[in-house]
């Protein structure tokens, strides 16, 4: 097997913990009084599961959200992984990569199966519990989950500083603002948010700068909108404040 790199593990509280995976994705593990879930895998080339098993003893669950590869590159540590089948396309792509399937018949790894999860559905970990709501935007399937105990919401990459609405998969700024407004009734219900490309946790202030960002961009007040460089293409993004935030959108996604 492959020498795999550690994850900075970083305390939430005693029973939540983040892990920054070199600043590349950034997982999460919660654990209740029964069962503990893994909330997202990163890329790969970290053994998730065996990090999380050194922090509880209890069986875990897998729980993805979404299909991107830097979210269920790690699964192959699992049995099964659940994830919006939205998104089943996305996580065949990753599959699908010449390097990857390499690796796998190298190392002897096998992806598993994942099994579908639906708007409302709940995670019983024991004394805690993770709603599922589906949170399409970014991508088809993507999905946050809701820890009322906690006051903590896993957002994935649905709510991150940088909000991608630029890829091919990625759906308009008015499904996102649609998204995001089915969110507002359990507004009051979360202080944090822990995404999938943070280091610390985020203020859930996040979501209502973020909210009124995009019904700006959507009313078209873009003068102010900059080149955004990823992976060596250029799309426009739209800032707003405080902090480095942006929403990175492609024109036919203002339709």
């Amino acid at each position: 097997m492959p020498e795999f790199r550690v994850p900075n593990v970083i305390p939430v509280n005693d029973h939540v913990w983040l892990l920054d995976d070199n600043h590349d994705a950034t997982c999460y593990v919660v654990a209740g009084t029964k069962l503990a879930a893994v909330i997202d895998t990163s890329l790969g080339m970290s053994n998730i599961r065996a990090v999380a098993e050194a922090l509880t003893p209890l069986p875990l669950i897998c729980i993805n959200t979404h299909g991107h590869n830097d979210h269920i590159g790690g699964n192959w540590a699992f049995e099964k992984a659940y994830m919006n089948l939205e998104d089943m396309p996305l996580a065949e792509e990753t599959f699908s990569q010449p390097e990857l399937q390499a690796a796998m018949k190298q190392f002897g790894i096998r992806f598993p199966p994942f099994e579908n999860v639906t708007d409302g559905q709940v995670f019983d970990l024991g004394g805690l519990e993770l709603e599922v709501i589906c949170f399409p935007g970014h991508t088809p399937g993507e999905i946050v989950l809701l820890d009322r105990k906690d006051r903590i919401l896993f957002a994935g990459d649905g709510l991150v500083q940088h909000l991608w609405l630029q890829l091919e998969e990625s759906l308009p700024v008015a499904k996102q603002i649609e998204s995001m407004e089915r969110l507002l009734p359990l507004r009051d219900q979360f202080d944090i948010i822990l995404h999938g490309h943070c280091q610390a946790p985020c203020g859930a202030e996040l979501f209502d700068t973020m909210l009124a960002a995009l019904k700006d961009l959507a009313a078209g007040n873009t003068a102010d909108d900059i080149d955004y460089e990823w992976y060596g293409r250029i799309s426009k993004a739209h800032p707003f404040q405080p902090e480095d935030r942006r929403i990175v959108y492609k024109d036919q996604s203002l339709d």
